[in-house]
C-alpha cells in the first residue's frame, strides 16, 4: 500500500492545482493530528467558483490533494495554523509548481509588493516551511537538521541537493543518461535501482521504465544496446505522464493498494477505479485509509474504556468493601461500650474528676503506678492535646468474645460516646447504598462496552472523526456561466477569459445576440434566441435588449467601480472573430467586433438576487429590477463596501428554506462587493 506520492504523483497534482487554486485567496489554516501524523488544511476561496480546501499531510502519510472531504477542525488552532492566518490571510496565489521534479511542492502568495512562499517537502518525515520573499524561513512545522541543510526559523531555505538528469531535460540528455550507468557508484547495481536513483523515482515507475524497454529489471551492468532501450524507456514512460494521464486507483480483493496518474503494466489485471481527475483519486485513495487508521484507534479506544471500566468496577468494590468493614467495626465498638457501660461511665467520670485538680503528666504516672487496679488496667493511651482516653474493652459478641482498643472523649459519657461510634456506623452504611448503586451501573456499563454498545460507540466515533465526503451538487450547463431568463429568454455571461471563450465558441449560435460593455475587464453576455430578434413585437424587444443590458453592466467591472450607469452595445455572432488586426494580439477571452455596433446609451446598474424557477428547478441566481420581480423571493442588491463573507451569510439565512449553500451564492454575485438594499 502506497503511504507517500512520488515525485511523478505530485507533477501531476501540481498541474491540476496550478488551474485549480491560483487566483484562490487563502481564508483560513487549519492543523490537524490525523493518520499518525499532522494533516494542514488550507481553505482558499477562488472567484467565481467558491471554497476549495488544499489537504497536506506529514507523518504516517504524505500527500498534497485537493479535498472534498470534510475534516472535524479543532476550536483553538495551534500556533503554526495562526502563523499561516496571519501572514497569508487574504493573500492571492499566484503560482504553484513542483521543485526540480522533486517531492517539493512550492505555494506562492502575493498582495501587492508582499510575496510568501509555502514550501511543502513530502519526503521523510514531510514538512511545511513558511518562507519570506527572500526565501528566509518564517517558521516551519517542524525544525530539521541535516549535514548539508538546516531548516530553522530566520535560516535561509536551502533546497536538497540537485538532480543534474529530469524529466524535462531528458531527450536531449542521452550522453548524461549514458554516464550515469558507467559510474563507479553503480557498478554491480540492478538497473531497476540505477533508473530510481537517477530521476528519484519510487521503485514502481522505475519498474515500469524497465517493463517498457524489453530490460530485464535485475540486469546490472547493461550493454550499449540495453542503455539505449531504458533511455528510450524512460523518455516514452515520461511522455505518457505529460500527455496521456489515465488517473486511477488501484484495487486487489476490494482493497485499495495502490495509486497512479498513469496505467501500468505490472498492473494490468488488477481491478481500477478511474478518475477524471488524478486530485481526485488522491482524495479518496488517502482518505479512505485515514478513515481506516481513525476506525483503528477508535478500536483502541474502546479496549482502552473497557479495561478503565473495569478499574473503576475494582475500585468501587473495594471501597464498599471497606465501608462495610468501618460500619461493623464501629458498630462493634459501640456495642463493647454499652456491654462496659459502669466501667466506661465511671473511668470518663474519674478522669474529668482528676483532671480538675492535678495535671495529665500526674494523671498518667498514677495510671502506670495502679496497673493492678481493675478499672485504671483497661486504659491503654492518654492522649491530652485532642482530649481521649483509649480503653481496652472485651465482651461476649455473638458465640466468641471481642476485645477492642476503644477511642473515647473524655469530655463526654459512655452513653455520648457510644452514639458517636454508631452513628459512624450508620454513615458508612449509608455510603455502601451509594457504592452498591455505582457497582451496579458500572457492571451494566461495562457489559454495554463488551456487547453490542461497543459496537455503537465505534460508529458513532468513526462518523463524528472520519473524513465525511462532501455532497457535489449536480449544476446544470448553463450554471457554468452567469445566467437569468428574461423575456422568457435564457441569458448567460461569462465569468472569466476563461468562460468568454467557451461562451462565445461553443454556445452562441447564428441568431443569438451578444452584448458588451465599453469598458474592459466586463463579460461576454449572450441572448439565447429561438428566432431573429426582428421578430419580436417591438414593445418586448426593447423590453428584452434593456434588460439584458443592465445584467450585462452589473455584471461588469462598473459595479466594482461603483458607477451609476455605463454604456451598453450589442451585436450579431457574426461580427465577433478571434483573429486580430494585423501586428496586433488578443488575449485569452478577448473577440474582435466588426461592424456595427448598436449602442444602448447611460444603461443603469441595478440587480437583485433571489429564487427563480427555470427548467423544473428553483435555483439561485440574479437580474436586472424590471425581471427579478418575476421571482419567487429576491432582494435588491447594491454595490458597497461590506466583507463578502457577511453577505453570504446573510443571503444563506434569507434564503435557507431553499438549502442554498455559500456555493451557490458565490457563483452569481456580480464582482466586487455588494449589500442588500435596505428598505
Amino acid at each position: 500500500m502506497k503511504k507517500d506520492l512520488t515525485n511523478v504523483d505530485i507533477y501531476a497534482i501540481v498541474e491540476e492545482l496550478q488551474g485549480e487554486i491560483v487566483n484562490g485567496l487563502l481564508d483560513k489554516a487549519f492543523l490537524l493530528d490525523s493518520q499518525g501524523g499532522k494533516e494542514l488544511i488550507l481553505k482558499v476561496h477562488v472567484p467565481d467558483e467558491g471554497a476549495k480546501e488544499i489537504a497536506i499531510g506529514v507523518g504516517s502519510y504524505k500527500y498534497i490533494t485537493l479535498t472534498e472531504y470534510n475534516r472535524e477542525k479543532p476550536k483553538n488552532p495551534p500556533s503554526f495554523a495562526m502563523l499561516l492566518r496571519k501572514y497569508l490571510k487574504n493573500r492571492r496565489i499566484v503560482n504553484v509548481e513542483q521543485h526540480n521534479f522533486d517531492r517539493i511542492v512550492k505555494i506562492t502568495f502575493q498582495w501587492k509588493e508582499s510575496i510568501y512562499k509555502l514550501i511543502v517537502e513530502l519526503f521523510g518525515e514531510g514538512n511545511v516551511i513558511l518562507l519570506d520573499k527572500e526565501d528566509r524561513i518564517i517558521l516551519p512545522l517542524k525544525m530539521e537538521r541535516w549535514s548539508s541543510r538546516e531548516i530553522i526559523s530566520k535560516r535561509v531555505y536551502k533546497y536538497p541537493p540537485q538532480r543534474d538528469l529530469t524529466p524535462f531535460n531528458l531527450e536531449h540528455s542521452y550522453g548524461i543518461f549514458r554516464s550515469k550507468f558507467q559510474e563507479e557508484r553503480y557498478r554491480g547495481i540492478e538497473c531497476v535501482r540505477v533508473i530510481s536513483r537517477i530521476f528519484g523515482l519510487a521503485g514502481i515507475y522505475a519498474e515500469e521504465i524497465c517493463y517498457i524497454a524489453g530490460v530485464d529489471k535485475k540486469t546490472v551492468n547493461p550493454s550499449e544496446e540495453e542503455i539505449e532501450k531504458l533511455y528510450r524507456g524512460c523518455i516514452e514512460f515520461f511522455n505518457k505522464l505529460f500527455q496521456d494521464r489515465k488517473p486511477h486507483i488501484v484495487l486487489k480483493d476490494g482493497e485499495y493498494v495502490d495509486l497512479s496518474p498513469v496505467e501500468l503494466i505490472k498492473y494490468r489485471d488488477f481491478e481500477k477505479k478511474y478518475y477524471e481527475r488524478f486530485n481526485n483519486a488522491v482524495d479518496d485513495y488517502f482518505s479512505c485509509y485515514i478513515s481506516k487508521r481513525i476506525g483503528e484507534e477508535v478500536e483502541s479506544k474502546i479496549q482502552k474504556m473497557i479495561k478503565r471500566q473495569e478499574r473503576i468496577l475494582e475500585s468501587q468494590i473495594e471501597t464498599l468493601e471497606k465501608y462495610e468493614k468501618m460500619a461493623q467495626e464501629n458498630q462493634i465498638k459501640g456495642d463493647l461500650i454499652y456491654a462496659n457501660f459502669n466501667i466506661v461511665d465511671e473511668i470518663l467520670k474519674a478522669l474529668r474528676e482528676a483532671r480538675e485538680r492535678i495535671d495529665w503528666e500526674d494523671i498518667k504516672r498514677i495510671i502506670k503506678e495502679n496497673r493492678d487496679n481493675p478499672l485504671l488496667s483497661r486504659i491503654t493511651s492518654i492522649r491530652e492535646k485532642s482530649g481521649e482516653v483509649v480503653l481496652r474493652l472485651s465482651a461476649e459478641y455473638g458465640e466468641e468474645v471481642l476485645e477492642r482498643d476503644i477511642t473515647l472523649d473524655i469530655r463526654k459519657n459512655a452513653f455520648e460516646n457510644a452514639e458517636e461510634y454508631y452513628s459512624k456506623s450508620k454513615k458508612f452504611k449509608g455510603k455502601m447504598e451509594g457504592v452498591k448503586k455505582a457497582i451496579e451501573i458500572s457492571r451494566e456499563k461495562l457489559e454495554r462496552l463488551k456487547r453490542e454498545e461497543g459496537e455503537q460507540e465505534l460508529m458513532k466515533d468513526r462518523e463524528k472523526k472520519a473524513p465525511v465526503k462532501k455532497k457535489r451538487k449536480k449544476r446544470k450547463w448553463y450554471e457554468k456561466f452567469k445566467w437569468t431568463v428574461i423575456e422568457g429568454y435564457l441569458i448567460l455571461a461569462g465569468k472569466d477569459a476563461t468562460t468568454n471563450e467557451i461562451l462565445i465558441k461553443k454556445y452562441t449560435d447564428s441568431r443569438d445576440i451578444v452584448l458588451h460593455t465599453q469598458m474592459e475587464g466586463a463579460p461576454f453576455t449572450v441572448i439565447k434566441m429561438d428566432r431573429d430578434i426582428e421578430e419580436l413585437e417591438g414593445g418586448k424587444r426593447e423590453r428584452l435588449l434593456m434588460e439584458t443590458a443592465k445584467f450585462a453592466a452589473s455584471h461588469s467591472k462598473a459595479w466594482k467601480l461603483g458607477l451609476g450607469s455605463t454604456d451598453v452595445y450589442w451585436v450579431r455572432p457574426e461580427q465577433i472573430s478571434k483573429t486580430a488586426e494585423s501586428g496586433e494580439y488578443l488575449k485569452k477571452g478577448a473577440f474582435m467586433v466588426r461592424g456595427r455596433r448598436n449602442f444602448i446609451r447611460g444603461v443603469p446598474l441595478g440587480l437583485g438576487i433571489g429564487i427563480l424557477e427555470y427548467e423544473g428547478e428553483k435555483k439561485l441566481t440574479t437580474a436586472p429590477p424590471g425581471s427579478v420581480k418575476n421571482f419567487e423571493k429576491y432582494v435588491m442588491l447594491k454595490p458597497a463596501k461590506r466583507k463578502k463573507g457577511e453577505l453570504i451569510k446573510e443571503l444563506k439565512g434569507i434564503f435557507k428554506d431553499y438549502h442554498i449553500d455559500d456555493e451557490d451564492v458565490l457563483r452569481v454575485l456580480p464582482p466586487g462587493e455588494s449589500d442588500i438594499v435596505r428598505k
